[in-house]
């Protein structure tokens, strides 16, 4: 998600309002494009992401889980400059994509540090830069002459804003001297001019400012009339006006279906989705685009590889199944061929001859080796049989193989979505180790298997325990649960196992709410209609050598429902 510098001005605000006086606790490298500030602000925790890799973003997140252990040298290099820092200010510079962390430490001696952080979201040159008195301390990007001949970051260097960061920023005038810079330093098209005065200006705000104005941005501004060019001033303005007092973020959509990004609705446009605040989104977009590499985002990264290789085997298989189709029709040439074992034919591509196994007697046309004789050719033909027969019923047993473990690989992928602890993280890569997805670690795990990472949920029934991945679903059905509690799971789709407990008689009312649960802890959450099996635990078998998590059942019923969040609060770890 890409915002303008104007847009920016107001998540400098929010990340302002949120970090003001805070102490950074803690400094982590997520991976080598993406740090998180562990602070302290307002009483309460708050995790600051700056990433400026393949999507460049700056924005408060949901604490993270499965934080890298070892710091690299960068990260440790920072920690003793940042850590225990107070945040004195986040701030804009020049209403561009450029924010500015400021930051004062208290040294031994009594006196005070000062680092200023900037962080430049633009495109492939965004960058987080350190910088004290002046001077690069450090930078996540280091960019040398040969990669950028206007500006080279690099410890050690006199730090300089990007080339344009000199343009002004609407934020900081009111409406007469906003007048007075369109007239004194408007040059070519109104758009142009505003592009030239102004930073920070994306196309859709740009647009509203043009509607509002009622021009085309094509008019030469030194030809405007007066009071066109009191409603450009007023337009502007009255955009500033509304940033300032504007908080969170839409996403918009117009009748050519173009989407926009602003903190107000622009003329045109309806809402798609509203945001309480810009790191929400920010936040949801780095989650959709993966872009930032965590330890689970890379543990993702190996099952899709894993699941995309299975696929390719998976088809493979079938490929050659479907050569078994021929299996009968070699068969039949074979036999026709030793019937007529008295011609004599050699050195010939093909033959025809009447098939005498069928009613019809039609003729065919049988392919031939040259080299060999009508018998020889007839076993040539018989081999090929036997080899097809001997592939159809190993090709059946591998395809039934492939379809489980792509089943299974898909199933840890799923649970990772669910996955908000480091234990329950612990517990996947535990069974990819088992599963021989990755190697196998020498380390104890800190974690009692299922004991307190499912989900709990306590309803006036009764109460609801969800798995979070297979390692507890096993654990819940086949030995948590009691043979009168209930389990539910989607049909066909990946999710959870969701055992019900009740103190009451199960009725409609009550089925259909679990079920609806279930669809929501799986795959088809965003789906409006999904098909739900539900059983008594004592119908539930689990097959003889499958992976974790397998059930077969010998009765069951399916009810088809909308999936629902939960709306009780849980005993233990669900959020």
């Amino acid at each position: 998600m890409n915002l303008d510098g104007l847009t920016m001005s107001v998540l400098a605000k929010e990340l302002n309002e949120r970090l003001q006086t805070g102490q950074i606790q803690k400094l982590y490298q997520i991976d080598k494009t993406t740090l998180l500030f562990k602070i302290r602000a307002l009483n309460e925790d708050q995790s600051l992401v700056i990433t400026v890799g393949a999507t460049p973003a700056m924005y408060l997140s949901k604490p993270l889980q499965d934080l890298p252990k070892e710091p690299s040298s960068l990260c440790m290099f920072l920690r003793k400059h940042i850590e225990g820092s107070r945040i004195v200010k986040v701030e804009q510079i020049n209403g561009d994509r450029i924010m500015c962390i400021q930051t004062d430490k208290l040294e031994m001696d009594g006196s005070i540090t000062s680092t200023f952080i900037y962080v430049e979201l633009m495109g492939k040159y965004s960058n987080c830069i350190f910088v004290q008195d002046g001077v690069i301390l450090e930078s996540l990007i280091h960019v040398s002459p040969l990669m950028n001949r206007e500006r080279s970051i690099s410890p050690k260097l006199h730090y300089e804003l990007p080339p344009n960061a000199n343009r002004v920023s609407l934020m900081d005038f009111d409406y007469n001297e906003i007048k007075n810079l369109l007239t004194s330093f408007g040059d070519g098209t109104v758009q142009q001019s505003i592009r030239a005065i102004f930073n920070g200006f994306g196309k859709p705000l740009l647009d509203e400012v043009l509607l509002t104005s009622d021009l085309s941005g094509n008019e030469i501004i030194s030809d405007l009339i007066s009071t066109q060019v009191d409603a450009l001033a007023k337009a502007l303005y009255e955009l500033k006006i509304k940033l300032n007092e504007s908080n969170g973020l839409l996403t918009l959509i117009n009748d050519n279906n173009k989407k926009a990004h602003a903190t107000f609705i622009l003329q045109n446009y309806k809402v798609l989705k509203e945001y309480s605040t810009i790191s929400e989104a920010l936040e949801e977009s780095i989650h959709n685009t993966k872009s930032i590499h965590t330890a689970d985002k890379e543990l993702e990264k190996i099952l899709t590889a894993a699941i995309k290789k299975e696929e390719g085997r998976h088809q493979k298989i079938k490929d050659e199944l479907d050569d078994t189709n021929k299996m009968d029709t070699y068969k039949l040439y074979g036999d026709i061929l030793m019937i007529n074992a008295h011609l004599q034919v050699q050195y010939e591509p093909s033959i025809q001859l009447q098939n005498l196994l069928s009613e019809e007697g039609e003729l065919l046309t049988i392919p031939l080796k040259p080299n060999l004789t009508i018998v020889e050719n007839g076993q040539w033909y018989y081999k090929l049989y036997t080899k097809l027969k001997n592939r159809m019923v190993s090709g059946e047993y591998q395809l039934n193989a492939s379809t489980t473990k792509l089943e299974y690989l898909k199933s840890i992928l799923y649970s990772i979505s669910l996955a908000t602890t480091r234990e329950s993280l612990e517990e996947i890569r535990k069974e990819c180790m088992d599963a021989g997805i990755i190697k196998k670690s020498k380390k104890p795990l800190s974690y009692k298997l299922g004991k307190s990472n499912y989900i709990h949920l306590t309803i006036n029934e009764g109460e609801i325990f969800i798995g979070r991945n297979n390692q507890q679903n096993e654990y819940l059905t086949h030995r948590f649960a009691k043979p009168t509690d209930i389990w539910f799971h989607t049909q066909d789709i990946q999710g959870s196992h969701l055992i019900l407990r009740l103190n009451v008689e199960p009725d409609d009312m009550i089925l259909s709410k679990v079920a609806q649960y279930a669809a929501y802890f799986s795959k088809a959450r965003e789906t409006s209609k999904v098909p739900v099996d539900y059983t008594y635990i004592k119908n539930i078998k689990k097959p003889p050598g499958s992976p974790l998590g397998f059930v077969i059942f010998s009765t069951h019923q399916t009810m088809i429902v909308e999936p629902k969040k939960p709306g009780y609060r849980t005993k233990s770890v669900c959020d």
